[in-house]
C-alpha cells in the first residue's frame, strides 16, 4: 500500500502580496479620496522600520567586507568598480542626449518670478563628503560622508594582521541586522498599501498639466532604462539572461518605486543580486559579495540622476529658448557633482548655469511626487546592474555575447526612437495647442472678490479724457465729491501690462485695474476709467480729469515735487527686454561693455528713460519711444533692446514670445510705483491707509501673485472619490 503524499499547499509569493497591496492601496485612494488619507501613518511606520537598521548595516558591511580584502584585491575592486560606473554613466548620458530630441521647437515667454534677484542655494560639498564628525554624518543621513568614513576604516583594516578578531563579531552584528531587515521586508505589502492609499487619495493630477512634457520624457526614459536598456546591457556582457535579470529585480524595483526611497530597499537589492548569482551558478567568493558592492555604488551618481538632468532641456524648451553649446561643459560638470547630493539643491544651480528662470523650480518640486519614484526605479536597476557586472568582472565570467548585442542593441534603439517620435508628436499636437502661455495673459479675467459679484461695481470706460462733469464744491474734499457723485474716476494707460491692459475680449484688466475695483467697492461707488495722455497727464490731474491715476506710474526726480504725500505701493526691478537670439549679449554689464555700441529703447517720460544712461555703461545710447507697443511693433528692429521693469517685460514676453528678459544689473536698481492724485490731504491720507489695509489683509499679495507672478488663485477642490461623488456617503 502506497502512502499518499499530503497535498502541496499553495504559497503566495512576496511579489503577489506586493501587487495585492498596491491594488488595494489604489482602490482605497479612489474610493475614499482625501478622507482615507489617514492610512499614511501605516506607510510612515513601515518606512521608519526599514530605515532604522539600513545605515548601520551599510556602514558595518562596507567596513567588514572591504577590510577583509587584501591591498591588491582592494585596488582591483576599485578599478573595476570605477570602470563599471563609467560604463553605466555613459549609458545614462546617451539616453539623456537622445531623449532631449523629444521636445519640439516653440517660442514662449514667462511671468515674472521672485527669484529674478535671488541667488540659488550653494551646496556644502565638504559637509556632504567629508565626515569631519562621523556620528553627525550617521545621525543626519549624510550617505556620501558615511560611505567615505566606512571605506576609510575598511582600507585601514586591510593591512592589520589580527583584523579577524574585529571582523568576526562584526559579521555577527551584520547578520543580525540583515535578519532584522528581512523581517521588516515581510511587512512590505502592508506598508505599500498605506503609501499608495494615501498617494492615490490625495494626489492632484491638475498640477501635472504644465509639466506633462517633462514627465512624459522622464518617465518613458526611466521605463526604457530600467526594463530594457540596463537588463540588455547585463545580459550582453554576462552569462545571465535578460529574463533572469528582470525577474529578480522585480520586487525591489516595485518597492523602491512605491516607497520613493531606494536606500530603504538596499537589503532587498542585495538579496536579489545574491539570489541571481546563485541561480546562475556564478561564484561568490568574498571578493564580489553584493553585501558591499551595492552599498559601495549607492552614494555615487546613478543612471537615474543623470537622466533626471533632462529637466534642464525641458525648462529651456518650456521657456522657448535653447541651451548654448558653451554652456554644456558647465552643465555637465555641475550636474555630475550635484548628482552626489539632492536634486533639490542641484536643479536651481543648473537653472542658474543655463540662465533659465528659477520660477520653474516650483514645477520641478510639483513633479517630485511622480518623477522621484521613476528615478528610484532607475537607481534600483542601476545598483543591481552595477553589482552583477562588477561580480562577473571580478570572477572572470564576464564576456560579450555578440548575438545578444546584435539583437538587443537595435531593439533598444528602435524603442528609444519610437518613444521620442511618439512624445514629440504628442507635445507638438496637444501640449502646444492646448497650453498657450499667451492665453494666460490675453484670456485672464478679473478675480474681484469671489464673495461679491463683479457687477456690484459698474465700470464705464471713456474713450476721451475730459474734466469731471461734477466739480468739487467749495469746502468739499475729493473723497466727499466721489461719494456724492457716485463714481470714482480712475486714470488708466492700457499699454502698462500686466498692470493695465485690454484682454482678448477688449475688457480692461490688470493688477492696478483690479485694485481700482477694490477701491471703488470699499467706497461704495462705481468707476469711470479715463485714458491718460502721457504728454499732459499732470495737466489732466490739475484740470480734474480723474481722481487718481492707477497704471504703473514710476517715480522720477522730476515727479518728486509733484507727487502726493503717499508711499510707493510697489517696487519693481529694472531689466532689459531683447530678442531671444541676443539674450547672451545682455546677461551682465560686462556683456554690454563687450559691444562697441548699444542702442536701447525706453518709454518717453518713464523712470527708465531718465536713469538708464546713469546706471548702464556710457557706451549705451537711449532712444525714447512712445510706449512698449511701439518697441515690439517696429522699433526693436532699430534698437538692441527695451529698458523696462522686469515685471512688465516678463508679461510682454508672453505676448511676444520671441523676446526674453535679461537682468544685467542683477536686480540692484529698484523703481518705485505710485498711485498719483491731485493735492488733497484727506484723499491722500485715505489712499495711504487704504493701501496699508489691503496689504495687511492679504488682498494685495493675492493680486500680486495672480497678475505679476501668474499664479492661479482657484481654490483647491476636494479630490473626486467614489464614497462622496458616487455613493454620496460623505457630504
Amino acid at each position: 500500500m502506497t502512502q499518499e503524499k499530503p497535498p502541496t499547499r499553495f504559497r503566495t509569493s512576496l511579489t503577489t502580496w506586493i501587487v495585492i497591496g498596491l491594488l488595494a492601496g489604489i482602490a482605497w485612494g479612489i474610493f475614499f479620496g482625501e478622507y482615507g488619507g489617514w492610512v499614511k501613518w501605516i506607510g510612515d511606520i513601515y518606512v521608519g522600520l526599514l530605515q532604522m537598521a539600513i545605515l548601520p548595516y551599510v556602514v558595518l558591511s562596507l567596513i567588514a567586507n572591504v577590510g577583509r580584502l587584501s591591498l591588491s584585491q582592494g585596488a582591483r575592486l576599485l578599478k573595476v568598480s570605477f570602470l563599471t560606473l563609467l560604463l553605466l554613466w555613459g549609458v545614462g548620458l546617451a539616453i539623456l542626449a537622445m531623449m532631449t530630441q523629444a521636445f519640439p521647437h516653440w517660442d514662449t515667454g514667462s511671468f515674472f518670478s521672485n527669484s529674478f534677484t535671488e541667488q540659488p542655494e550653494q551646496p556644502d560639498w565638504l559637509e556632504l563628503f567629508v565626515p569631519s564628525n562621523p556620528f553627525r554624518s550617521l545621525s543626519e543621513n549624510l550617505i556620501p560622508a558615511a560611505v567615505v568614513f566606512s571605506l576609510g576604516v575598511g582600507v585601514a583594516l586591510m593591512s592589520i594582521p589580527n583584523k579577524q578578531s574585529l571582523l568576526a563579531p562584526m559579521d555577527v552584528i551584520i547578520e543580525a541586522l540583515s535578519r532584522l531587515n528581512k523581517l521588516v521586508v515581510r511587512l512590505t505589502p502592508l506598508g505599500l498599501f498605506g503609501i499608495v492609499g494615501y498617494t492615490a487619495g490625495t494626489i492632484d493630477f491638475e498640477q501635472f498639466n504644465l509639466i506633462q512634457g517633462y514627465l512624459l520624457v522622464f518617465c518613458v526614459s526611466a521605463l526604457l532604462v530600467s526594463l530594457v536598456v540596463l537588463p540588455l546591457l547585463v545580459s550582453s556582457i554576462t552569462p545571465i539572461k535578460f529574463g533572469a535579470v528582470w525577474r529578480v529585480s522585480r520586487d525591489p524595483m516595485i518597492a523602491a518605486f512605491v516607497i520613493g526611497n531606494t536606500f530603504v530597499v538596499l537589503p532587498m537589492i542585495i538579496e536579489s543580486v545574491r539570489k541571481l548569482m546563485e541561480e546562475e551558478g556564478l561564484q561568490l567568493d568574498g571578493n564580489n559579495e553584493p553585501d558591499y558592492l551595492v552599498p559601495l555604488a549607492y552614494p555615487f551618481p546613478d543612471v537615474g540622476r543623470i537622466v533626471g538632468l533632462i529637466f534642464i532641456p525641458f525648462a529651456a524648451w518650456f521657456y522657448g529658448t535653447a541651451i548654448q553649446a558653451d554652456q554644456f561643459p558647465a552643465l555637465l560638470g555641475v550636474g555630475f557633482l550635484g548628482s552626489f547630493g539632492k536634486p533639490i539643491i542641484t536643479i536651481p544651480l543648473l537653472l542658474e548655469v543655463a540662465r533659465l528662470p528659477n520660477d520653474i523650480f516650483n514645477l520641478f518640486l510639483a513633479s517630485g511626487v511622480v518623477a522621484a519614484r521613476f528615478s528610484d526605479l532607475m537607481k534600483c536597476m542601476h545598483l543591481i546592474a552595477f553589482s552583477v557586472l562588477v561580480s562577473c568582472f571580478l570572477n572572470g565570467t564576464a564576456r560579450i555575447g555578440w548575438r545578444r548585442v546584435l539583437v538587443g542593441l537595435p531593439l533598444a534603439l528602435l524603442l528609444v526612437v519610437l518613444s521620442i517620435a511618439g512624445i514629440r508628436y504628442y507635445l507638438e499636437n496637444n501640449f502646444k495647442e492646448n497650453y498657450s502661455k499667451e492665453n494666460l495673459v490675453n484670456e485672464r479675467e478679473l478675480v474681484f472678490p469671489t464673495y461679491r459679484p463683479l457687477t456690484v461695481v459698474k465700470p464705464v470706460i471713456l474713450k476721451e479724457s475730459s474734466p469731471n462733469p461734477d466739480p468739487i464744491q467749495p469746502g468739499e474734499s475729493r473723497i466727499e465729491r466721489i461719494k456724492r457723485y457716485g463714481s470714482i474716476r480712475i486714470g488708466y494707460d492700457p499699454t502698462r501690462m500686466p498692470f493695465c491692459y485690454f484682454n482678448s475680449d477688449s475688457r480692461l484688466i490688470g493688477f492696478d485695474i483690479e485694485l481700482a475695483y477694490y477701491l471703488a467697492d470699499d467706497l461704495g461707488v462705481n468707476i469711470e476709467f479715463v485714458p491718460i495722455h502721457k504728454e499732459r497727464w499732470h495737466q489732466q490731474l490739475a484740470e480734474d480729469h480723474f481722481d487718481v491715476a492707477m497704471s504703473e506710474i514710476e517715480g522720477t526726480v522730476d515727479l518728486a515735487a509733484k507727487l502726493p504725500a503717499v508711499e510707493p505701493y510697489l517696487m519693481v526691478n529694472l531689466a532689459i527686454v531683447v530678442p531671444d537670439h541676443q539674450k547672451r549679449m545682455f546677461e551682465s554689464v560686462e556683456d554690454i561693455l563687450d559691444q562697441p555700441h548699444v542702442r536701447l529703447a525706453a518709454v518717453k517720460g518713464s523712470y527708465f528713460a531718465g536713469c538708464a544712461c546713469k546706471v548702464l555703461p556710457e557706451t549705451v545710447e537711449i532712444v525714447e519711444v512712445e510706449s512698449a507697443v511701439d518697441y515690439f511693433d517696429r522699433v526693436y528692429q532699430e534698437t538692441d533692446g527695451l529698458v523696462i521693469s522686469a515685471e512688465s517685460g516678463s508679461a510682454w514676453t508672453i505676448r511676444r514670445p520671441r523676446f526674453s528678459v535679461t537682468n544685467p544689473l542683477q536686480g540692484e536698481v529698484k523703481v518705485p510705483l505710485y498711485y498719483v492724485t491731485a493735492t488733497d490731504f484727506k484723499f491722500e491720507f485715505f489712499l495711504q491707509n487704504w493701501l496699508t489695509l489691503k496689504k495687511s489683509s492679504g488682498t494685495f499679495q493675492v493680486l500680486y501673485d495672480y497678475w505679476i507672478l501668474g499664479q492661479s488663485i482657484k481654490k483647491a477642490q476636494p479630490r473626486w472619490c467614489i464614497a462622496r461623488d458616487v455613493l454620496h456617503w460623505i457630504r
